[in-house]
């Protein structure tokens, strides 16, 4: 799957989905200021969801990340979201000292938002609690796998990251984990992190809002406003009349109907949104089954009958300027008529296809999400299967994440 503008969908296995569809979705943005706006120094955020956590290991999840990464917490290095290259953040530089180990420089005069000193052995015990600790970090399988790490801070300024085999993209893996200082548990993961990023967490009121405020001790620039507040509305067209009405200035998650108007941006990013299988319970365990979920889900017309044109059909988890991307990838031909005789052809030789497939979805994950996914139970019913839709919210969904 590519995606073009906005959210894709690819292929990826996850708990007790199907694959092997993909669609691009956008996220459309409002912002402006108006009556009742808030001090010139606050910006005013509304969110599909209420963040699940504010773990930073956790971050590469969308409803956390938008809160935490690069705002309460910051990684070692950061990707240019145009080249695609590394760019030093809280390390300064790195070299790869032998096939197996990578030094980095870090970054002088940095403290994290309660004072401490952040050094090499706050780097070290960061990427140790995230990646060799086992409490359930969301970077640590989805970017490291069953890989540990051996880290060292030989001294204050250098620290040193050792791998099973060579790993010539490491920096850029080390870039998915947050730094947070000695003190954060290890136990399990924490609600409410210290970093060393330009905010701080001034209050968190469960169920209505989190508020940050600027860092004094930050050591990068001064941010444009002193404090962030973050408030959630699952309804769409709500947070777009928070938006108009000057109760937000900006909105996520909107779609063209919601109401935002001349105020509506529709912005590119680089997320593909999959469906995934089990692929060890009948029938997504026949191939077949999987071969003609990818052939009966017309991606091309939900994108222009439900996303208005906002997307374009994905054949890979990654998009261009992604490590990984193969632009001679393309997405499947919509064949119902192949799909059904797939399916067919799989019940001939004894595949139970009526056996329910449960098709768990995210609420408030993108814009229609819920009619894209009564369109997606439509056309599989139409290739013979039988799914049942759960629609769960994010922090029911992390479970089977």
């Amino acid at each position: 799957m590519t995606p073009a503008r906005g959210r894709a969908f690819p292929p990826r296995p996850r708990a007790l989905l199907a694959c092997a569809s993909a669609v691009l979705l956008a996220f459309t943005t409002a912002a402006c200021s108006g009556a009742g706006a808030a001090p010139a120094d606050t910006v005013r955020i509304v969110l599909p969801g209420e963040p699940p956590t504010l773990e930073p290991c956790d971050a590469s999840l969308t409803g956390t990340g938008v809160v935490v990464r690069s705002n309460i917490t910051e990684p070692l290095a950061e990707r240019d979201p145009d080249s695609g290259e590394l760019r030093p953040l809280l390390a300064t530089s790195w070299r790869q000292t032998t096939p197996t180990t990578w030094s980095f420089s870090i970054r002088p005069g940095v403290r994290f938002s309660d004072g401490t000193p952040f050094d090499a052995a706050s780097a070290a015990f960061s990427i140790d609690r995230a990646v060799n600790l086992d409490i359930g970090c969301n970077v640590q399988g989805y970017v490291f796998g069953d890989t540990r790490l051996v880290t060292a801070a030989p001294d204050p300024g250098t620290l040193t990251v050792t791998t099973p085999a060579p790993d010539p993209i490491l920096p850029l893996r080390l870039s998915f984990i947050e730094m947070v200082p000695r003190t954060t548990a290890t136990g399990a993961k924490v609600r409410e992190p210290v970093g060393t990023g330009p905010y701080r967490i001034e209050g968190w009121d469960e169920g209505a809002r989190i508020v940050l405020a600027r860092n004094p001790d930050y050591w990068g620039g001064r941010p444009a406003f002193e404090r962030a507040e973050y408030r959630w509305r699952s309804d769409s067209s709500v947070r777009a009349a928070m938006v108009v009405n000057g109760e937000a200035d900006i909105g996520t998650g909107l779609g063209p109907e919601d109401g935002a108007g001349e105020l509506g941006v529709s912005f590119p990013n680089n997320e593909t949104t999959a469906l995934r299988i089990q692929a060890t319970e009948p029938p997504l365990n026949d191939i077949r089954v999987r071969q003609a979920i990818g052939l009966v889900i017309d991606r091309p017309g939900i994108i222009s009958a439900l996303l208005d044109g906002d997307g374009t059909p994905a054949a890979q988890l990654v998009s261009k300027g992604v490590i990984g991307f193969n632009p001679d990838l393309h997405a499947e031909p919509f064949d119902p008529a192949g799909a059904r005789a797939l399916v067919e052809a799989a019940r001939a030789d004894g595949v139970d296809v009526s056996v329910p497939i449960r098709f768990i979805v995210r609420s408030g994950l993108f814009p229609r999400v819920a009619e894209v996914t009564q369109a997606i139970q439509y056309q599989l019913g139409r290739a013979g299967l039988n799914v049942k839709i759960q629609m769960m919210d994010s922090a029911e969904g992390l479970k089977y994440q």
